[in-house]
């Protein structure tokens, strides 16, 4: 399974510890636009389940197992904090499915807070 990160599970972010043992496949972004702010704390990010708002946001792509898939889950909060889905993002020039995570409440912000990358 694949799944797209853009926040703290990055390389040389805070929680990409996660991901250690998971196959890197390459940096790639999301094929719709969505946006993209920081928490109150400018700690990690939340992406909103709003396409077509916002940028086409930066990521990078893993391929990860159920049991990664679920302790990410954990992590993330799922269902609570962050809801998981799949969304289409290129990489390496080629369409592909991959998880993410939304924050799964909704959330006002200003179009100057919108993040094309974290």
């Amino acid at each position: 399974m694949k799944i797209f990160v853009y926040g703290s599970l990055k390389q040389n972010k805070k929680l990409h510890s996660y991901l250690e043992n998971a196959k890197f496949l390459g940096y790639a972004v999301t094929s719709k636009k969505y946006p993209l702010i920081l928490s109150k704390s400018g700690w990690y990010p939340y992406l909103l389940d709003l396409p077509g708002i916002g940028f086409y946001i930066k990521g990078e792509v893993y391929d990860v197992n159920y049991s990664l898939l679920k302790r990410l889950d954990r992590l993330e909060e799922v269902p609570h904090y962050y809801k998981r889905k799949k969304i289409t993002a290129i990489l390496n020039g080629k369409k592909i499915k991959a998880y993410t995570y939304f924050y799964a409440k909704k959330k006002k912000f200003l179009k100057k807070d919108l993040l094309e990358e974290f």
